[in-house]
C-alpha cells in the first residue's frame, strides 16, 4: 500500500511533463507561424522626388495586402484602399487634392460591388447607387451641389434600363420617361421651369416616333414638328 502514493506522484509528474512538452511545441509552432508571416509581410513605402510619401502599405509575397494609403505630391491623402492578393478588396475612400472626401466604394476581388457614394468637395452628396460586377445596377440618384435631387435613373448591366426623372435645383420636375437597354423608349414628357407640361411624345429605340405635341399653359395640345430636331 505504501507504494501507491509514489506511483500516483510519478504518474502526475509524467502527465505534467507531457503537458509542458505539448504546450512548448504549441508555443513554438505559433511563434514560427508569426515569424514566417512577419517575414513574408513587409511594409512598402515609396516617395515623390520632393520627399513626400507617395504610398505606404504591406506586401505579402510581393503582392499588396491589407490597408494601403496613397498621397498627392503636396502630402495630402489621396486614397485609403484595402487589398487581398494584390486586388482591391474592401472599403476604399478617395479624396481630392485638398483632402476632401469625394468617394466611398466597396470592392471585392478587384471589382466594384455593392453600395457606393460620391461627394462634392463641400461634402454634399453628389451621387449614390449600387455596383454589380463593376457596373451600375439598380436605381442611381444624382444630386445638385445644393443637395437637391437632380436625377434618378434605373440601370441594368451598366445601361439605363427603367424610369428616368430629371429635376432642377428647386426640385421641380423637368423631364420624365424611361430607357430600355440604354435607349429612350415609350412616352416622354418635358416641363417648363415652373413645372408645367411643355411638350410630349414617344421614342422607339432612342428615336422620336409618332406624333409629338406642344402643350400650352391651359393644357391644350398642338402637333409639333420635330423633323429638324437632333435626336
Amino acid at each position: 500500500m505504501s507504494g501507491q502514493p509514489e506511483q500516483r506522484h510519478f504518474v502526475t509528474r509524467y502527465i505534467e511533463n507531457c503537458y509542458c512538452i505539448i504546450m512548448s511545441k504549441s508555443i513554438l509552432t505559433i511563434l514560427f507561424c508569426f515569424l514566417a508571416s512577419s517575414l513574408s509581410a513587409q511594409l512598402n513605402k515609396e516617395y515623390y522626388k520632393n520627399g513626400q510619401l507617395k504610398h505606404s502599405g504591406l506586401l505579402e509575397n510581393e503582392k499588396k495586402s491589407g490597408k494601403w494609403e496613397f498621397y498627392y505630391p503636396n502630402g495630402t491623402r489621396e486614397a485609403i484602399e484595402y487589398y487581398k492578393d494584390d486586388k482591391l478588396d474592401g472599403m476604399c475612400n478617395h479624396f481630392d487634392f485638398d483632402g476632401n472626401l469625394i468617394g466611398d466604394e466597396m470592392w471585392k476581388n478587384g471589382t466594384l460591388e455593392d453600395s457606393a457614394f460620391y461627394y462634392y468637395p463641400s461634402g454634399v452628396l453628389e451621387k449614390k447607387g449600387t455596383y454589380r460586377s463593376g457596373v451600375y445596377e439598380g436605381t442611381w440618384y444624382f444630386y445638385h451641389s445644393t443637395g437637391m435631387l437632380k436625377k434618378s435613373l434605373v440601370y441594368h448591366n451598366g445601361l439605363p434600363n427603367g424610369s428616368w426623372k430629371y429635376y432642377n435645383e428647386k426640385g421641380i420636375l423637368l423631364q420624365q420617361g424611361k430607357y430600355v437597354n440604354g435607349k429612350e423608349a415609350g412616352e416622354w414628357k418635358f416641363y417648363t421651369k415652373k413645372g408645367h407640361l411643355h411638350y410630349q411624345g414617344s421614342y422607339i429605340e432612342g428615336t422620336r416616333s409618332g406624333e409629338w405635341f406642344i402643350v400650352n399653359k391651359r393644357g391644350k395640345k398642338k402637333p409639333l414638328d420635330y423633323s429638324t430636331w437632333e435626336n
